[in-house]
C-alpha cells in the first residue's frame, strides 16, 4: 500500500493521475457526437398547407428522446422509416398532420414521449420538367401547384425563336402519358395567364421552336382539323402524333378516330389509309401511332356542327335572304316609278 502512494505522490504518478482525471472528465462530461442531438435545418419557406410527397426532406424533434432526432427522407411510396417502428406513411400530409401521426407511433414504443416536432426541410415531390426553347432547360421543383407559364418563366422565361402557342404538355405515365397542346401565347395576349392549366408532378413541358414555312418534297401534308394545316419536314420521331403536333395539334373540332393517310405509291394509286389515334391515346396501340413517310399526307377528321351552331348559320342564312329581298323589292320599286315618270 506503501508502495502504491509512494507512486502516486511521485511526479510521474501525478502526471498519471492528471491524465486519467482528463480522460474521465471528457468521457463523463462531454458527451459523445452519437449522443449529441443534430441542429434543426432551417425550414424552407412552404405554404401552410403544404402536402409531402416522395424526395421530400423532413426533421423529426423529439424533446424526450433526442436520440430519435433525425432527417428523413420521403421514399417512392410515400413513406419515411424510424427505429423499431418501421415505415410510416407521411404522403399527402402537411407537417401538422405528420406531427400526430408520428407522435402516435413513437407512444407505442417510447410511452415517456408526449411531442414530436417536424420541419420540412426540403420540398422536391413536386417536380416538373421545362425542356425545348427556354433559356434554362431542366428539372424545376415547386412548393405548390404551377401553371405552364410559371413552369416557363420558372425555366428562365421563352428563347427569342420559341413558339408559345403550341406548348406541349406530357403526363406523367402513372397518369396516362397523354399529350395535351397549350396555346400560352393566346393566354398572355389576352391577359388570362393564371388560368393556364395547372401542372401534376412528373409533368413534361416542351416549348417547340416556330416553324418556317417549309416548301420542300421531303415533308408531310398535314390537312384537316388541326389549328395550322400546312406541310412540314421530317424532323425527330417520324411519327403521326408527331406530324399532328407540329401542325399545332388537334383543333376543337378534330375527330382523332378518323384520320386518313394517303400514301404515294410511285406510278399507281395512291394507298389509303385509315387511322383510330384515339386508340393510341387511351391504350397505347402502337398500331395507332404508325410511321410515315416523306410525301405522305395526313387528314384529320373534323366534327358537324352542334345543332345550336346550325340553328345560328340557318339564323343568319335567314337574314342575308331577307335583306337581299328587301333589296330586290325596293329596287324594283324605284324602277316602276322611274317608268310611271
Amino acid at each position: 500500500m506503501s508502495a502504491f502512494l509512494d507512486l502516486v505522490h511521485s511526479p510521474a504518478g501525478r502526471a498519471g493521475c492528471a491524465a486519467l482525471a482528463f480522460v474521465y472528465a471528457t468521457a463523463v462530461l462531454v458527451p459523445s457526437p452519437r449522443a449529441q442531438a443534430p441542429t434543426t435545418p432551417q425550414q424552407q419557406a412552404l405554404p401552410a398547407d403544404y402536402r409531402v410527397g416522395p424526395g421530400d426532406g423532413i426533421f423529426l424533434s423529439v424533446p424526450q428522446r433526442t436520440d430519435l432526432n433525425r432527417d428523413l427522407v420521403v421514399d417512392a411510396n410515400g413513406a419515411v422509416t424510424l427505429p423499431l417502428i418501421g415505415k410510416v406513411s407521411v404522403r399527402g400530409l402537411t407537417d401538422a398532420e405528420i406531427e400526430a401521426r408520428m407522435l402516435q407511433a413513437l407512444r407505442e414504443y417510447y410511452p415517456s414521449v408526449n411531442r414530436v416536432d417536424v420541419t420540412i426541410t426540403r420540398a422536391s415531390s413536386n417536380v416538373i420538367w421545362v425542356s425545348g426553347e427556354v433559356k434554362i432547360p431542366g428539372k424545376y421543383s415547386f412548393s405548390q401547384p404551377a401553371t405552364v407559364w410559371e413552369a416557363i418563366r420558372e425555366a428562365g422565361g421563352p428563347t427569342a425563336t420559341a413558339s408559345l402557342d403550341n406548348v406541349r404538355v406530357i403526363k406523367d405515365r402513372s397518369r396516362g402519358g397523354s399529350t395535351t397542346v397549350v396555346d400560352v401565347s393566346a393566354a398572355m395576349e389576352g391577359g388570362s395567364v393564371v388560368k393556364l392549366p395547372q401542372l401534376d408532378p412528373g409533368d413534361t413541358i416542351i416549348v417547340p421552336a416556330k416553324q418556317l414555312e417549309y416548301t420542300g418534297s421531303q415533308g408531310i401534308n398535314v390537312l384537316g382539323g388541326v389549328l395550322k394545316p400546312g406541310v412540314y419536314p421530317m424532323q425527330g420521331r417520324q411519327d403521326l402524333m408527331t406530324a399532328i403536333l407540329q401542325a399545332g395539334g388537334p383543333s376543337d373540332r378534330a375527330k382523332i378516330e378518323e384520320i386518313r393517310i394517303v400514301r404515294p405509291s410511285g406510278s399507281g394509286p395512291a394507298e389509303t389509309m385509315k387511322i383510330d389515334l384515339k386508340k393510341y391515346l387511351e391504350k397505347g396501340d402502337l398500331a395507332s401511332n404508325p410511321a410515315l413517310r416523306p410525301g405522305d399526307t395526313v387528314s384529320v377528321g373534323r366534327k358537324g356542327f352542334t345543332s345550336q351552331e346550325l340553328g345560328t348559320i340557318l339564323a343568319v342564312i335567314t337574314a342575308m335572304g331577307t335583306l337581299a329581298l328587301l333589296y330586290f323589292t325596293i329596287q324594283n320599286e324605284v324602277e316602276d316609278n322611274e317608268s310611271g315618270n
